[in-house]
């Protein structure tokens, strides 16, 4: 019994003294084992010498007999843990599954059987709360007035928590419900990005960097949270080259358009110096196109600012942003002066140096 009577205790996370005569009631801050749970696994481990299997199967019946019906003293301390805290699933569920790989001598198949039955409730138990908290999450609504998520800046808060409650027991339980929460969170963000397409960017945009910032502390010590930071900090990357994509070509549409169509035609294995003879793809043509584009290049610019910082309601994320911008349209620039020099060899246009110059002053 002092083994029922160590994980009972344990369970409930009452302070216990070893029960070694010899020793203070005080627990030695030297001794890995504040219960003296190691001499008792060592004992238990020892095979039942001098017993035969009949004795043996005597003994378990009899130790049946004797405990049976303490099973439901265990299930009722679980189900009132859960309903005070269901994250309480998760130290029962490790000292559970603890004490239950140290049940190893034959005369203790009771208590396997009774652990073992123990670990499979708290394990639904657990499962159940995170179905149910799942459900919340796919239940969600996409609010105007609220750009992130609720349940983003929740879920770190509960993962901290949940951290907490593990205190070096077995992983498996936390890490699949990291896993299961994580990915219903992603496809519903996905799933409410689209109800506005206009602006899916923007939201997938402020949700995933959101997600990002709050696990950053924990991703550094949880390898299944890094994980996912990392997943988030790809689709954070896709979104934002996506947006910024658009709003270059927009504001520079004519100009991008115009190399598109040369592409076209050099894929098309058009050779480049037949290429301004094409219609519309004259010298004057090109001209036109440069002088409607590249004049007033400064207020373009500003205009781009302007239109990436209008729908962002994350202040904070601008700058970042307004740096991704400017470099994706420095590099798109600068593959359309290759082309010019390919094409239009005599012509001139202005460097992608002067362009770098320029955005560095804004």
């Amino acid at each position: 019994m002092v083994d029922e009577s160590s994980f009972f205790a344990h369970f409930m996370c009452f302070e216990v003294p070893t029960l070694d005569g010899n020793k203070s009631g005080s627990i030695d801050a030297k001794d890995d084992d504040d219960l003296g749970i190691a001499d008792i696994d060592d004992s238990d481990s020892k095979p039942s010498a001098g017993i035969s299997p009949v004795e043996l199967a005597a003994l378990n019946e009899a130790l049946q007999d004797l405990l049976d019906g303490i099973q439901e003293d265990f299930y009722a301390v679980v189900e009132w843990a859960c309903k005070i805290d269901p994250l309480c699933c998760i130290s029962m569920h490790g000292i559970t599954e603890r004490y239950l790989s140290g049940q190893k001598a034959d005369a203790a198949r009771f208590v396997r059987l009774l652990l073992g039955d123990l670990e499979s409730r708290i394990s639904t138990m657990f499962a159940r709360f995170v179905d149910d908290a799942c459900h919340q999450i796919e239940r969600s609504e996409r609010n105007v007035r609220q750009s992130v998520l609720p349940y983003i800046p929740r879920f770190a808060t509960l993962a901290t928590r949940m951290e907490q409650y593990i205190a070096g027991q077995s992983r498996d339980l936390v890490d699949q419900a990291y896993t299961k929460f994580v990915s219903i969170m992603f496809v519903t963000l996905e799933k409410l990005a689209q109800t506005e397409p206009k602006y899916a960017d923007i939201f997938l945009i402020e949700n995933y960097a959101a997600f990002q910032n709050s696990l950053y502390d924990l991703a550094n010590v949880v390898p299944t949270l890094a994980k996912f930071y990392h997943q988030a900090s790809e689709a954070y990357e896709q979104s934002c080259s996506r947006h910024i994509s658009m709003i270059i070509y927009y504001q520079f549409e004519r100009l991008f358009q115009y190399a598109r169509r040369i592409e076209d035609l050099i894929f098309n294995n058009v050779a480049p110096e037949e290429i301004p003879f094409q219609l519309g793809l004259s010298k004057v043509d090109f001209r036109k196109m440069l002088k409607a584009s590249l004049s007033g290049m400064d207020r373009s610019i500003g205009a781009m600012y302007k239109k990436l910082q209008k729908n962002l309601t994350s202040e904070e994320l601008l700058p970042s942003l307004w740096d991704k911008c400017k470099k994706d349209f420095i590099d798109k620039y600068d593959s359309f002066v290759q082309l010019v020099a390919k094409i239009y060899p005599a012509e001139s246009v202005p460097t992608t140096q002067e362009l770098k110059d320029l955005l560095a002053n804004m």
